[in-house]
């Protein structure tokens, strides 16, 4: 075990942990704990507010024995329950998803000491402002104002700023402060509300010390919505001023940047933005008219042109939109992004996913991708779409560090854990997929491609049962409960194989149902279902038209695991080139 020096007692709400006793204590009864369960837990009191790895845990809590991950996992579990931890409530014990855990409570000591592992760095994170006004639909503004700090305050060196959706985790959560700290690694927290009424805005903003509770520094702003530009300012120096940061050189022309002066213009930038970010196809889908309205407003707005090329490019490339309609509005919109304004790496990026997916012009995506990063190196974005353009290359160690760069700078990302766990599961590092997918449900359980995502990594493991549960619930939240019920029926009556054969049968006939309607269904979804079906034949005739498609599923369809049973065949060898 770890030796870190300092005090023996340690404190957590109403526990108390003696390290020389070896006891956990509440109210001041014991918890009765097993030696390793306390060792696990004195190890995160110990180093509570950092990420811990699991290796790293496996190493310190057995440094006599050679044990496997489940260990760990039971140990967790085990502790969970006696800290009072039920259902999905994380309050103490946080996963970190792909990386390991960190425990989130704020960990008092019984003498005075320095505390070796609060990092010197100021981090902060920006809370998602709260929506005082009469109209719930003022949200996507209290959401925006946040997301504009974050980007702003982004911008400062000597200043770590928490992700976007990381720091939205806790939006309508009732978390205190010092935990969302502590799961966020922050050393302040900026919160905030908005009561807007027609084009008045009442903003209040405080910044809270994560360790003591006190505010830093608080402020309530009265403001025409005309001066929307001059209040973020205004708060972004009062926290620059607050946390004592001097702003050197370019630094404070950087805070202040503002691409629009329109104050429409920038309103219907922030809805884009809003919907854009919850990804749900209804909601995605209305992001473009904000955004062509935005750039309609200000045809000089270069992030309003981002906003569109990240619509048409995620849409081309994920099997929203047919590709051959999205891709040239992605480029025309990139395009017209980068001639405003070179210097946004964001365009850079939607830049190279156009060159990457569409145009499968490698060497120019590559370049793209090293440019956004040179100008925005904590867009974690950017760093997971690296990582898929690795994967495509088949370079899988350096695919899976990219990954886990994005994941660091947006540990609570559900997407961007999703993205890593595939990139494992291409690489064949089934058990690293698995555990990154079950990481990632603990944030999101009904998330329906990771469920579907998950069954399949079990299906390759020739684990049934948990793979055919993964996937009754993908079903049972699509509309499928009936069939989603009858799985268990199906694989005790005929098998396995039969349960995949009526999984491809029951999505080939809701894929037709889609198709008949005049929606766009990616070639590759039939390719899965005829798969599952162990029609060879239709598979690969399927096969041909996806690798037509400029979607990025056809990137990775030479590596994929789940097309094992079509590689002897003469067709797809054929396809190779293609592939």
């Amino acid at each position: 075990m770890d030796d870190t020096c300092g005090p023996d007692v340690f404190e957590f709400d109403d526990f108390r942990i003696d390290a020389v006793e070896r006891v956990l204590r509440r109210g001041g009864a014991p918890v009765p704990l097993t030696p390793r369960v306390f060792d696990t837990l004195l190890y995160f009191v110990r180093h509570h507010g950092r990420v811990l790895e699991k290796d790293e845990l496996m190493r310190e809590i057995w440094p006599d024995a050679i044990v496997e991950e489940n260990n760990l996992t039971q140990n967790v579990s085990t502790l969970r329950q006696a800290l009072g931890e039920t259902g999905g409530a994380r309050r103490y014990i946080v996963t970190i998803p792909g990386r390991g855990y960190r425990f989130a409570a704020h960990v008092r000591r019984s003498a005075a000491a320095a505390d070796p592992t609060v990092a010197a760095a100021k981090t902060i994170a920006v809370l998602p402002f709260v929506n005082m006004s009469a109209n719930p639909e003022n949200e996507y503004f209290c959401d925006g104002l946040a997301e504009e700090l974050i980007n702003a305050l982004s911008k400062i060196e000597d200043l770590k700023v928490a992700a976007r959706t990381s720091a939205f985790t806790f939006k309508g959560k009732d978390a205190h402060v010092g935990q969302i700290a502590q799961v966020l690694g922050a050393t302040v927290i900026l919160e905030g509300s908005v009561r807007r009424s027609g084009d008045r805005l009442r903003v209040t903003a405080q910044l809270i010390d994560a360790a003591s509770g006190y505010h830093l520094w608080s402020e309530r702003y009265d403001r025409q919505m005309q001066d929307v530009f001059d209040l973020q300012d205004d708060i972004a120096l009062a926290v620059v001023e607050a946390l004592k940061i001097t702003l050197l050189g370019g630094q404070k022309a950087a805070v202040l940047k503002h691409y629009t002066g329109n104050t429409e213009a920038y309103d219907l930038y922030l809805k884009g933005r809003y919907f854009w970010s919850r990804q749900a196809p209804q909601d995605f889908r209305k992001s473009r008219d904000y955004f062509q309205r935005a750039v309609k407003a200000d045809p000089a707005y270069a992030l309003g042109y981002c906003g569109l090329a990240f619509f048409y490019g995620f849409g081309a490339s994920w099997g929203f939109i047919p590709p051959d309609a999205g891709w040239p509005e992605a480029d025309a919109a990139a395009s017209k992004a980068l001639a405003l304004d070179a210097t946004l790496g964001e365009a850079h990026l939607a830049l190279a996913a156009l060159k990457m997916v569409s145009e499968r012009d490698w060497p120019a995506s590559e370049r793209e991708l090293g440019r956004a990063i040179a100008l925005n190196p904590h867009l974690a974005e950017v760093h997971s779409v690296r990582g898929l353009f690795l994967r495509a290359r088949g370079q899988f160690d350096d695919a899976i560090a990219e990954g886990r760069r994005a994941l660091q700078l947006d540990p609570l990302s559900v997407r961007f854990a999703r993205n890593l766990g595939g990139t494992y599961y291409f690489a064949r590092q089934y058990d690293e997929s698995i555990r990154l997918y079950l990481d990632a449900l603990e944030f999101d359980p009904n998330n329906v491609p990771l469920l579907q995502d998950l069954g399949d990594v079990y299906e390759r493991k020739g684990v049934f049962d948990d793979a055919i549960a993964a996937w009754q619930k993908a079903y049972a939240l699509t509309g499928g409960a009936a069939f989603a019920s009858a799985m268990p029926r199906i694989h005790a009556a005929d098998g396995f194989g039969a349960v995949v054969r009526a999984s491809g049968e029951f999505t080939l006939e809701r894929l037709e149902r889609r198709t008949q309607v005049g929606e766009y269904v990616p070639s590759i979804d039939y390719v899965r279902a005829y798969v599952k079906l162990g029609n060879t034949d239709r598979a690969l005739t399927w096969l041909e038209k996806a690798c037509k498609e400029r979607n990025a599923f056809a990137l990775f369809i030479s590596r994929d695991p789940a097309f094992d049973t079509l590689r002897e065949d003469s067709r797809f060898v054929a396809l190779a080139p293609a592939l």
